[in-house]
């Protein structure tokens, strides 16, 4: 009997091990496995083609553009029309900033463009801009030396004296997408929601091997623009054409 008994025992012992390896590998199948975030890789922005408006400047400019001088004298720029072409000359020595904002517009999400053609020195820049108004606005430059900025413009800074442009990127940027010299240029921004992207001849610029996207809510729309800079030297630049485009 005592043997029977402890065989018995030995045997409930076993069963109720077997139950509980049976419960935890339920257990086990049953636990959400490790795992890890996951991370977004860089995806490309493409520029739209469906296009709003296409400017090439053939009727007169002052039809549908007003000026704004941002600093230096309205007397160091000579303007002309000619062969679709709008040629801005500017003379020395005082640094000046000329921009040329579209009338009777307002958008929201857009996407601006602009071709521009250097006749002279490197040493200046060729601007494009979104969501213009009495506050300010954001601007894309280039130059011809081969660097790019993205700024805000502030309105109220500006009247009280101060540096009214705000640098996104800390400053000029060198980009290899920028032709040199006397070559063409494309350069265009997304205003798209809160958010502002870069393009260079077609390539969306990158920096910091991500794309460059800048999220600002200052200003949720506006008018297009577009300008021109010098740096007390002499400037002979042309914009062969400017266009809105849906983003």
């Amino acid at each position: 009997m005592k043997t029977k008994t402890v065989l018995g025992i030995i045997l409930a012992a076993a069963l109720l091990a077997s139950c509980n390896v049976t419960q935890n590998l339920n257990s086990a199948q049953n636990a959400s496995p490790q795992t890890s975030e996951l991370k977004a890789q860089p995806t490309e922005s493409v520029l739209s083609e469906d296009v709003i408006i296409l400017d090439e400047f053939e009727g007169n400019i002052n039809d549908d553009w007003g000026m704004m001088t941002v600093s230096g004298l309205e007397d160091q720029l000579i303007w002309s029309q000619s062969n679709g072409k709008f040629r801005l000359e500017i003379q020395p020595p005082n640094d000046t900033n000329f921009v040329f904002f579209r009338k009777n517009a307002s958008y929201k999400d857009i996407v601006v463009q602009a071709e521009v053609e250097n006749y002279g020195q490197s040493d200046n820049a060729t601007s494009v801009m979104c969501h213009a108004s009495d506050a300010g606005w954001y601007e894309l430059r280039i130059s011809s030396q081969g660097y790019y900025e993205l700024l805000r413009y502030d309105q109220y800074l500006a009247d009280e004296g101060k540096n009214a442009y705000t640098s996104f990127i800390e400053g000029r940027i060198g980009s290899t997408l920028i032709n040199t010299g006397l070559d063409k240029n494309t350069f265009a921004l997304s205003c798209t929601d809160n958010q502002l992207t870069v393009f260079i001849n077609g390539e969306q610029v990158y920096k910091d091997k991500r794309p460059l996207v800048v999220e600002d809510n200052t200003y949720p729309d506006g008018t297009v623009g577009f300008g021109a800079l010098s740096y007390g030297k002499e400037v002979d630049i042309t914009f062969n054409y400017f266009e809105t485009l849906k983003p």
